[in-house]
This record gives C-alpha cells, sequence and structure tokens, in this order.
C-alpha cells in the first residue's frame, strides 16, 4: 500500500469515527391540558428546555382552570 492511500485512509477512519460521536441530537416534547389544548417543542438541544417551551404554548391556549402536562418527550438525532 502507498503512502498515500494510507493517508487517505486514515482521515477517512478519522473523519467517520468523529462524525459518529458527534451526532446532533434535538429533543421535542407534547403537552396536553384537561381541555384537549396542546403544546409541543421540537429542535431543543436539552429536554428540560423542549418540556418549558411544551408547557407554554399549551399554557397559552388553556384557560386558567385547566392544567398542562407533558404527554410525551423523545430526542431524535
Amino acid at each position: 500500500m502507498t503512502l498515500k492511500i494510507r493517508v487517505a485512509l486514515a482521515a477517512l477512519a478519522f473523519t467517520a469515527a468523529t462524525t459518529a460521536s458527534t451526532s446532533v441530537f434535538a429533543w421535542g416534547c407534547a403537552a396536553v391540558s384537561e381541555e384537549g389544548t396542546y403544546g409541543y417543542s421540537y429542535s431543543y438541544g436539552d429536554e428540560d428546555s423542549a418540556r418549558e417551551r411544551a408547557l407554554n404554548e399549551c399554557a397559552k391556549r388553556t384557560t386558567t382552570e385547566s392544567v398542562c402536562e407533558i404527554t410525551e418527550c423523545d430526542e431524535a438525532s
């Protein structure tokens, strides 16, 4: 194997390893109230921020007598 091929293979292996270990994950959540109103979030870097956004969106559509609750949170790549 020539030096150029070895360098190219090493660069390819390094790129594959670093890309696999640094994949980006994004959180999304859904919240629903007792009234049936809803809120959701997507593409958040952490679960807490995604939960907060979904609850705030639900609360905007809900009366003060109803409570919003998180029904689902998922982390997707």
